[in-house]
């Protein structure tokens, strides 16, 4: 017997398959086997994690567009109940969206379970993405594409990096995020002990107990009204200059060590002992400032 009169010999049993699949619901009003195609609608639910059922809790509902009029016990038809956002429901441990509510999502079931879960969403209201490892989040900027004729000049893997390029990295113990231009930039590490910010040739450590800033240039403080107040203070440079229109010493003890200069200027004494009676004219400690 040749293939086609096998097939039409199956006929009889094929069209007796599809209406025991119709009959126990495997086909429903739209195209394809029920449970397998994808459902656009919107979220018109969200169980947060405190809903007072708890085998909802992390889900939504969905209602879906374009489907018929009527309730179907008590809910609306194409209404979807408890739509997971993630593998597991109300995943606290590891990646997990929540879609804004009244959004477009896509939602599909899985045929064996019954489960149903959002693989697409137009808006978002929350994030969540806890990893047991590390994380890497980064932009790199690649030079634009070119068109020709023939198409693209390159591919997309094919494009060289223009040299700028951001990150952050993270790992349980500690955050690097880094903004550079060809390899120069800011570097900025963080742990629970100290945070250190480099950019250049310039370095600031903050610890628990001290701030530490290197640089080979300069240190500009800029404000109207600056308040410092320390237990110990120690200025050493090889040129000092205070500068004000008022410059005001109090506290109790000026010391200042030194030979003062003849200028006939200045608060200085010059001459160190009177040269008749040979009594002190100067001292290194000045009191009651």
């Amino acid at each position: 017997m040749s293939l086609k009169g096998k097939m039409l010999g199956k006929g009889e049993a094929f069209r007796e398959a599809i209406n025991a699949a119709a009959s126990q619901m495997f086909c429903g009003n739209r195209p394809g086997i029920f449970g397998t195609e994808k459902i656009i609608g919107y979220v018109c639910n969200i169980h947060d994690p405190n809903d007072e059922n708890d085998e909802l809790r992390g889900t939504v509902d969905v209602q879906e567009y374009n489907c018929d009029a009527g309730d179907v016990n008590g809910q609306p038809t194409g209404y979807h109940e408890g739509v997971f956002l993630s593998a597991v429901q109300d995943n606290k441990t590891g990646f997990y969206v929540v879609p804004q509510l009244y959004s477009d999502v896509v939602i599909v079931q899985d045929t064996s379970s019954q489960t149903e879960y959002v693989i697409m969403m137009s808006h978002v209201k929350a994030v969540r993405l806890n990893s047991h490892d590390t994380l890497h989040l980064g932009v790199t900027q690649y030079e634009n594409f070119v068109e020709t004729d023939d198409g693209l000049e390159k591919d997309y893997d094919e494009l060289e990096e223009t040299g700028k390029k951001s990150s952050t990295d993270y790992t349980a113990e500690s955050i690097r995020d880094e903004v550079s231009i060809d390899g120069k930039g800011l570097v900025e590490e963080k742990t629970a002990e100290k945070k250190t910010v480099v950019v250049g040739d310039t370095k600031i450590t903050i610890d628990g107990s001290t701030v530490i800033i290197e640089t080979g240039d300069t240190v500009t403080i800029k404000a109207d009204k600056a308040d410092i107040q320390v237990s110990d203070a120690s200025v050493k440079g090889e040129s000092v200059t205070v500068d004000g229109n008022n410059v005001k010493i109090t506290g109790g003890k000026l010391t200042v060590n030194g030979t003062s200069n003849v200028d006939g200027m200045g608060p200085f004494n010059a001459i160190k002992a009177c040269p008749f009676s040979g009594a002190p004219h100067g001292g290194s400690i000045v009191s009651g400032t």
